[in-house]
């Protein structure tokens, strides 16, 4: 009977299937498995498929990194449910992106273990792990570096970008005091990583207070950091033309600005399309916390200031921290500190605020390292069914069927 139907009617009904579903699909017949994963059957697929969940990282106080994911709407249940326990053997991930349902996940800190970058999608039990980069250790000594993970709808690729600033004891070229920052480009479709020439000479922070590290945010084809160099900058790095562009953040963040300190953190968001600007301020004389939209893509005059809050008046005793936006617009806020009484742990309440109201609700509390949160929105997917290796054995620690 199903092969009577016209195949544009197949297709889509198809299309309206979810991942896991899909799955089983693909074991039926070999027409499905090609159909399945064929790159437009993928992007189709998403594009239809737009009802995302909220995923929180974090790492237990036994050192078990652990996934949550949490429908993005009235029945958000805190993360509450079951997480997904990481199926890689690392001891501290960080991730350099959430894309289409893939997740970057990067160990790079310029030592004498190398890199190691695996983009994985937990909804299908398939991941990859990319190349070794060409700038490492052993060949260009010590260095610092940036990842970011995004998507190129030109090429329909999927792309790792690499910024890395070698150290200048170790530069050998005596033209120049400092070396450049290089950037390399690591491409899914060929599976190779490309060097594309000199980056900006701006400093991504690697170390954004002792919460987010220099984790960037991707919207709309590009991938944004934070940068400094005498001031605050926001880089843009477009994944299509593989460029990069300078963005001013609000001018009022820069008034005697003249060090490079731990009193203000600044990272970048999206909320519903826009970029975002999260400010924490905590020195002695100010503890806030401000929130800030880019109206106009690239117009530094449209930065909006649309949330604000008193952290020492809110909560006296900890240092809430401004981690993404839900679906609604809502943000969503972690509140911690640390806790004499409770065996030397971090008490940590995840809370949904308005930004209009300033009225919130303690989703969930969770003891868990806060040095190590992250919180992004996640779509499941098809992508890497066909490019990606299976977990193997280890795939029975994580409940996805």
């Amino acid at each position: 009977m199903w092969d009577n139907l016209p195949t544009e009617i197949s297709t889509d009904i198809l299309h309206r299937l979810g991942v896991k579903t899909l799955i089983k699909c693909t074991i039926l017949s070999k027409s499905f498995l090609s159909l399945i994963a064929s790159p437009d059957f993928i992007s189709t697929h998403i594009a239809q498929h737009t009802n995302s969940q909220l995923l929180l990282r974090y790492f237990t106080l036994d050192n078990k990194e652990i996934y949550h994911f949490e429908p993005d709407d009235d029945t958000f249940s805190g993360f509450r449910s079951q997480g997904l326990l990481i199926p890689f053997h690392n001891n501290c991930f960080t991730v350099a992106g959430c894309v289409n349902g893939v997740l970057c996940l990067v160990d790079d800190f310029g030592g004498h273990e190398g890199t190691l970058i695996i983009l994985w999608n937990p909804s299908i039990r398939k991941f990859v792990h990319v190349p070794r980069p060409i700038m490492v250790f052993k060949t260009h000594g010590p260095y610092q570096s940036a990842c970011g993970f995004g998507f190129d709808s030109i090429s329909d690729d999927y792309k790792v970008v690499r910024v890395v600033d070698l150290d200048t004891v170790h530069w050998k070229n005596p033209q120049t005091t400092r070396p450049p920052t290089q950037v390399e480009v690591f491409s899914l479709k060929t599976g190779c990583w490309r060097v594309i020439g000199d980056g900006p000479s701006y400093l991504i922070k690697r170390h954004d207070s002792e919460y987010r590290g220099y984790i960037p945010c991707f919207s709309n084809g590009s991938v944004y950091w934070v940068g400094y160099h005498h001031k605050y900058v926001i880089l843009k790095f477009h994944m299509s033309t593989e460029t990069f562009e300078i963005l001013q953040v609000p001018e009022i963040l820069t008034e005697n600005e003249s060090t490079f300190t731990r009193d203000m953190d600044l990272y970048v968001e999206e909320c519903k399309g826009n970029l975002t600007l999260i400010q924490r301020n905590y020195n002695d004389a100010i503890k806030t916390c401000n929130v800030w939209l880019m109206k106009e893509d690239g117009v530094a005059k449209s930065w909006t200031k649309m949330f604000d809050f008193d952290i020492a008046k809110l909560h006296p005793c900890a240092m809430p921290r401004a981690f993404g936006f839900r679906k609604n617009g809502e943000v969503i806020i972690v509140k911690g500190g640390h806790n004499i009484y409770s065996g030397g742990r971090n008490e940590n309440v995840v809370t949904s605020t308005d930004v209009v109201t300033h009225e919130d609700t303690a989703l969930k509390e969770i003891s868990v390292d806060c040095f190590s949160l992250y919180l992004s929105t996640y779509v499941e997917s098809m992508v890497l069914f066909k490019e990606g290796k299976g977990i193997g054995e280890q795939t029975t620690q994580l409940d996805l069927f």
